[in-house]
């Protein structure tokens, strides 16, 4: 009995994310990734520029 509850769990859980993935078209999808992608992508760099400016001051890097 578990595993039929569990299934029909998860089968009400996957319309749901269905039915909101159509609520936006596939250009709009696109432009939200494409501007999560930029975000990430700064604040990657942003970490990784700090650390090189750390070692460059010579303070080395913590927590390493």
């Amino acid at each position: 009995m578990g595993a039929i509850k569990f299934w029909d769990w998860f089968k009400y859980r996957v319309g749901i994310i269905t039915a909101a993935l159509a609520v936006l078209s596939l250009n709009e999808w696109a432009v939200i990734i494409g501007i999560l992608c930029t975000v990430v992508t700064c604040l990657v760099n942003w970490y990784y520029e700090r650390k090189k400016y750390l070692v460059a001051l010579g303070g080395g890097v913590r927590g390493e």
